[in-house]
C-alpha cells in the first residue's frame, strides 16, 4: 500500500482536532495527547543504537538523529531527520487549521522540495479530503470518503490517482489517538497489509505485527519494545527493540526539551 493517506500518517505521526473551535486549551487530542506525552514538550531528539551480540551499544548510529518540534498548543510543526554529523537529510514541515485539523505537509530532501501533501476539511472541521504532490508540485493522486473518530484521527478513506482511477482503500481503528489497528486493502478490494499494535498501561506501544502482501506471498513481522527509562516527567528516555526471537536489534535514545 504504498504513499496511501494511511501509511502516510503513521509516518508523520499526524493527529488533529475533530472540530475547528479556537479554543486553546483542554484540547484533549492534540499531538502531546496522541503521542503520549507528558508535559510541555517543546521539542524532542531520537537517536538509535544498534546493541552488539552480547547486548551492549556503542556509538550511535550513523544514519539518523530524529527530530520533533510542537508548538505551545500541542502540535507537531516539524520533523527533521539528520544523519549523526548533523547534517539534515529531510524535514517536513506541518501546518494547521486553527481548530487543530492538519492542514498541509511539505518535505524537503536534499534542501528540494520532495513531496507535499494538501488537507481539506468542512464547515464543521471534519477532514473532506487531501491531495499529494510530487516535487514539481504536479498532483500524484487524491483521497475521499475520508473518516475519523472522536479524536479527529482518520480512520478511513478510499485512495484515487491523478486520472481518477481507484488505486486503494483503508481503514484503521485507535485507542485515543494511539492507532492499534489498520488493514489496507489495494483497488480490487484484496488485502495488501494489517497493521496492529498491543499497549501497556501507560500506553506505549510494546508489541507490533505488520503483514504485508505481495503478489499472493504474505510476510509478517512481529516486533516489541522495552521500556528502559523515563524523564521525571513521565516520557521514556530509552526504549529497546526486539525482534521476534527476543534479541535486541535497536536501543533508541530520547532528548525532551519543555515549555517553561
Amino acid at each position: 500500500m504504498k504513499q496511501t493517506l494511511f501509511t502516510f500518517f503513521i509516518l508523520v505521526l499526524v493527529s488533529s482536532c475533530s472540530n475547528n473551535k479556537k479554543e486553546t486549551t483542554a484540547v484533549k487530542n492534540n499531538d502531546w495527547t496522541n503521542q503520549h506525552l507528558k508535559g510541555m514538550v517543546k521539542s524532542i531528539e531520537g537517536t538509535s543504537y544498534t546493541p552488539d551480540s552480547t547486548g551492549k551499544i556503542g556509538e550511535m548510529d550513523s544514519c539518523c538523529i530524529e527530530m520533533m518540534q510542537f508548538d505551545d498548543k500541542g502540535y507537531n510543526t516539524m520533523t527533521q531527520s539528520k544523519d549523526s554529523k548533523g547534517n539534515i537529510k529531510s524535514e517536513t514541515t506541518i501546518t494547521h487549521y486553527d481548530g487543530g485539523q492538519v492542514k498541509e505537509f511539505v518535505t524537503m530532501a536534499n534542501g528540494k522540495k520532495a513531496n507535499s501533501f494538501s488537507i481539506d476539511i468542512d464547515k464543521d472541521g471534519k477532514y473532506t479530503g487531501a491531495r499529494s504532490y510530487d516535487s514539481a508540485s504536479k498532483m500524484m493522486g487524491y483521497y475521499t470518503d475520508l473518516t475519523e473518530d472522536d479524536y479527529g484521527a482518520v480512520t478511513g478513506g478510499i485512495e484515487h490517482h491523478a486520472d481518477s482511477s481507484l488505486k486503494s482503500s483503508f481503514k484503521a481503528d485507535y485507542n485515543k489517538g494511539m492507532q492499534v489497528n489498520a488493514t489496507g486493502k489495494d483497488s480490487a478490494g484484496n488485502v495488501t497489509s494489517t497493521y496492529k499494535a498491543d499497549l501497556d498501561d501507560k500506553g506505549n506501544i510494546v508489541r507490533e505485527t505488520t503483514t504485508n502482501v505481495i503478489n499472493g506471498t504474505s510476510t509478517t513481522t512481529i516486533t516489541t519494545y522495552k521500556y528502559d527509562n523515563y524523564d521525571d516527567q513521565g516520557n521514556w528516555t530509552q526504549r529497546t527493540t526486539l525482534n521476534e526471537k527476543g534479541k535486541a536489534t535497536k536501543v533508541g535514545k530520547r532528548k525532551y526539551e519543555y515549555y517553561k
